[in-house]
């Protein structure tokens, strides 16, 4: 039976894949379109396809998170999106770096408490122990690996930078792929992963990409250290890579905790490089906000 809270999930749905594509695109693809390894319309391209199949080839992946922090009730689910976008659209307008990850997640927690239904503690526990670790394993691993390249740089140069070119192509999907698998696929999930949600939130990946992609955390990248080919392989392999993981264990990862993570352990593997820290410490600071902002809505709601 169709009901307006249903409508109203589906088109929420959509309306918040738009701004998450379109906030994300940048990340993903940024680099290949700025450096103009490819065109913009093909830059595009790939995100969106990346979007995609992340969202239908392992969207469902999330559907264990989804069913631990709130019960499928499309008028709950609905608050939750409504709640979640008014603050990611406010973040948007102010160009602070939002994770609307963190945000979902704590509305979510906090409708379920003030409704009276059981939170799954111990999965909130690992999901919170999981945000601590990941960025730290960012910043590790892309500091390490990128040590590792400055080591092995060719003697030719033209060849790596071919290399690197072909490479960071791919990775830049795997980017893609990794947000619409975690990210997108805990809305899907949330939303009721049918056809409708689906055909809704592919809407909203078309256009946020081709219309709302403004680069938030690729201007933090560029504001800590000048990006080279290298330093963006490395950061957007780290950080697909542990939201990949997160994914397999259907744990809700932002890339924005990973990506800016692993950009920052990326320019602390420069010993004559200084990094400009605040930026980080501006994100950091929204990691803490954005999950206790949105639990405080959830309750009082």
């Amino acid at each position: 039976m169709i009901t307006l809270a249903y409508l109203t999930t589906i088109a929420l749905a959509g309306i918040l894949t738009a701004f998450v594509a379109g906030n994300n695109l940048s990340a993903a693809v940024g680099t290949i379109i700025g450096s103009r390894i490819t065109s913009r319309a093909i830059g595009i391209a790939i995100g969106i396809l990346g979007f995609t199949l992340g969202l239908m080839l392992e969207g469902s992946a999330l559907h264990t998170a989804s069913a631990n922090l709130l019960p499928h009730s499309y008028t709950l689910v609905s608050y939750a999106f409504l709640v979640s976008f008014a603050l990611f659209i406010l973040a948007y307008f102010l160009r602070s770096p939002l994770s609307l990850t963190m945000v979902l997640v704590g509305v979510a927690i906090g409708l379920s408490i003030h409704h009276g239904y059981t939170v799954n503690g111990n999965f909130v526990i690992l999901m919170v122990i999981t945000w601590i670790l990941a960025p730290l394993g960012s910043v590790l691993f892309a500091f390490l690996l990128n040590r590792e390249l400055q080591k092995r740089q060719s003697r030719n140069f033209w060849s790596e930078i071919s290399y690197l070119k072909v490479i960071l192509i791919a990775v830049s999907f795997l980017t893609a792929f990794t947000l619409g698998a975690n990210t997108l696929g805990l809305i899907a999930n949330m939303a009721g992963f049918d056809i409708w949600v689906i055909a809704s939130m592919i809407t909203g990946i078309v256009t946020g990409s081709l219309f709302l992609s403004k680069g938030i955390i690729k201007r933090v990248g560029e504001e800590m250290y000048l990006m080279r080919y290298s330093n963006a392989l490395t950061s957007l392999l780290v950080s697909s890579v542990f939201v990949e993981i997160a994914t397999l264990f259907s744990i809700p990862l932002s890339n924005t905790q990973t990506l800016t993570s692993s950009v920052l352990g990326t320019g602390m593997s420069y010993r004559t490089k200084a990094i400009y820290m605040r930026p980080f410490m501006i994100v950091l600071a929204t990691w803490i906000i954005a999950p206790i902002a949105g639990l405080f809505l959830g309750l009082v709601i």
